[in-house]
C-alpha cells in the first residue's frame, strides 16, 4: 500500500515538475513530403507482407526499393521524428511509433489478390528506379491516393505572408 502511494505521489510530482510540451504544429511542405515517403514505404511493406502470406512473393521488388532509397527513407524518418520532438519533446518516440503504426495499419486490411500483388511489385520497381529521388517518390505516393493523416495538420498557404504583405 505504501509503495503504491509513493509511486502515485512520485508520478504526480513528475507531472507537476515536467515542463509543458508545445502543441503539435502544422506540417510544412518538407515535413509533409517526408510523411508521404514514409507512407509509401509503409504501404509497400504491408502489401509485400500480405502478398507473401497469399503465396505471391513481391519482397525482391520491395527490397530493391528499400536499398535504392535507404538514405531518403532514413532522412524522411529523421524529419518526421524532429516534428514529433518539437511537438512532444521527450515523448516524441512514442508519438512517432504511433504514427508509423497508424500508417501501416491503414493498409493491413486492403484486398490481397494476384493483381494487387503484381501492382505492388510494379510500384516497388518504379520506386526503386527513382533511386532515392524524394520528389519522384512523393509523386508516386501522390498518384497512389490518400495522403497520411498528419497530427497538427498541414500548414496552409499564404502568398501574402510569403511576400511580406499584410493580409488587410
Amino acid at each position: 500500500m505504501w509503495t503504491r502511494k509513493f509511486g502515485l505521489a512520485a508520478a504526480a510530482a513528475l507531472v507537476v515538475t515536467s515542463p509543458a510540451q508545445a502543441a503539435m504544429s502544422c506540417w510544412n511542405e518538407t515535413q509533409t513530403a517526408a510523411a508521404q515517403v514514409r507512407n509509401l514505404q509503409s504501404r509497400l511493406m504491408v502489401a509485400s507482407l500480405r502478398c507473401v502470406a497469399m503465396g505471391h512473393d513481391v519482397t525482391p521488388a520491395y527490397n530493391r526499393f528499400v536499398r535504392a532509397s535507404r538514405a531518403t527513407i532514413q532522412g524522411a524518418n529523421g524529419v518526421i521524428m524532429a516534428q514529433f520532438r518539437a511537438g512532444h519533446g521527450g515523448a516524441a518516440q512514442l508519438h512517432y511509433d504511433r504514427f508509423a503504426t497508424m500508417l501501416a495499419n491503414a493498409y493491413g486490411a486492403d484486398d490481397t489478390t494476384e493483381q494487387v500483388c503484381a501492382e505492388t511489385a510494379m510500384i516497388a520497381d518504379e520506386a526503386a528506379r527513382a533511386a532515392g529521388d524524394a520528389r519522384r517518390l512523393v509523386e508516386i505516393a501522390d498518384r497512389l491516393g490518400a495522403a497520411p493523416q498528419l497530427p497538427g495538420g498541414r500548414c496552409g498557404l499564404s502568398f501574402a505572408a510569403a511576400a511580406g504583405v499584410s493580409p488587410n
